[in-house]
């Protein structure tokens, strides 16, 4: 019984065997002409591109953006780009004539066209074209003659017509941006209102806002720019204060009252941000300079070379220029009676003849003329008298009369109209206003 058992358990074993190198056999032989075919495939030769269309593809121009980095100038844009130095320069030179290469700015975008020069590695420049503000394009183009050939173009931008309208929940400043104003706009309205209202105390949850300005949009990238506040309208503890901008001919632009009474009365008292005062109106026991009495015609403020200096007020500049012991020296006429000066300059940031407005940078901080250190010396002078600045800070009202009154009364109804006709949060262009 064992003895056939065992011969039975020999005879499975002997057809497992065998069968199990058939098996193998079959899959080795297999795998063997699988590998034989891909080895066929791998060796087959594929057909040589063309040469004609190696040389055309090489040839088509190549049109790239690159942005300008820290450091960058047109040249070495250029340069980089395989576009030889001779060539680059030709182009700059072109350029200069509607643009100034050092006003490229870090992240600037400029889109350039090239092609390859037959039989060298170098590159010839055909097109180039940047953006330097918002309002113009510059595009330099290779001519027939292979010179090249620089214009400005003005940008075609749609002019809107915003109207926002809110009320303060948390600031004016954040409920203001929440209903769509841009902080240019926040900050215009406050400036406007500030001579009336103390926007660190007046305001309070409930207060209404209303603002109707301007924007300038590229239709062709979406991007927009602020324009300038036509209208801003505040209600505070019950109180309504409502001003326009208007520009009267031959004056700034400022804001004014329904009435047509400028907002924009009070000087500066302080024509120097953190400076301290060195030096007081009056009778001095001891000049510092000179070693006697003298009066003291203004007030002295301590700051460092270079500071920035206001205009107290708006004006016409009168005078700049070196005068006497005052060395470099500012003189501003605010109206017919009242005019401020600003001495020991460094040097200016406008010139004779320039209309400036309040809290606009008008020179800096110096120590030229009779000085014994860097500071501004600042006068006021009523009825070509001198008078003590901290004690006089309002200028008469400026109320507009005659054609300029008149034409205040339309753009202040134009600006009404524009509230009735946009819904507060739209907008409307030009051509439908």
């Amino acid at each position: 019984m064992n003895r056939d058992l065992r011969k039975f358990l020999v005879f499975i074993l002997c057809i497992f065997l065998a069968y199990s190198i058939a098996f193998y056999s079959y899959v080795f032989q297999s795998l063997e002409e699988d590998a034989e075919e891909i080895r066929v495939i791998e060796e087959t030769t594929l057909p040589e591109p063309d040469k004609d269309d190696v040389v055309e593809a090489e040839s088509l121009p190549i049109d790239e953006t690159v942005v300008v980095s820290g450091g960058d100038t047109l040249g070495n844009l250029m340069n980089r780009l395989g576009i030889p130095v001779s060539q680059a320069q030709e182009a700059i030179e072109e350029l200069t004539k509607v643009f100034n290469p050092r006003n490229l700015k870090a992240g600037q975008e400029i889109y350039l066209i090239y092609e390859k020069q037959p039989d060298s590695p170098a590159y010839d420049l055909q097109y180039l074209q940047l953006r330097p503000d918002f309002e113009h394009n510059i595009e330099l183009s290779r001519k027939d003659d292979g010179s090249f050939e620089a214009i400005k173009k003005k940008k075609h931008l749609a002019h809107h017509h915003n109207h926002i309208k809110g009320e303060v929940n948390v600031s004016l400043y954040a409920d203001a941006l929440r209903s769509g104003a841009s902080p240019k706009m926040v900050y215009d309205m406050i400036r406007a209102l500030s001579f009336d209202v103390d926007f660190q105390r007046d305001i309070h949850t409930g207060d209404a806002f209303t603002m109707v300005y301007d924007t300038f949009r590229d239709e062709e990238t979406g991007l927009e720019r602020a324009g300038e506040l036509s209208y801003a309208e505040l209600t505070t503890q019950g109180k309504t204060h409502k001003v326009y901008r208007f520009q009267p001919s031959g004056g700034v632009p400022g804001y004014y009252t329904e009435a047509g009474e400028a907002v924009r009365k009070a000087l500066l008292r302080t024509p120097v941000d953190g400076a301290r005062i060195s030096g007081t109106f009056g009778m001095r026991k001891k000049h510092p300079v000179l070693g006697y009495t003298k009066m003291h015609k203004g007030i002295d403020f301590a700051a460092p070379t270079g500071t920035p200096i206001m205009a107290a007020g708006d004006g016409v500049v009168e005078k700049a220029g070196r005068f006497s012991t005052y060395g470099n020296y500012i003189l501003l006429r605010h109206n017919g009676s009242t005019k401020t000066a600003y001495a020991h300059l460094s040097k200016y940031a406008i010139k004779k003849g320039d209309k400036v407005r309040q809290g606009q940078v008008i020179g800096y901080v110096g120590a030229t003329g009779r000085a014994t250190g860097p500071h501004l010396h600042f006068e006021l002078l009523q009825n070509g008298v001198h008078v003590n600045p901290r004690k006089v800070t309002q200028m008469p009202g400026t109320k507009l009369t005659g054609n300029s009154i008149k034409a205040f009364k339309n753009a202040k109804d134009k600006v009404n109209k524009l509230m009735e006709t946009i819904p507060p949060g739209d907008s409307i262009s030009d051509s439908k206003a």
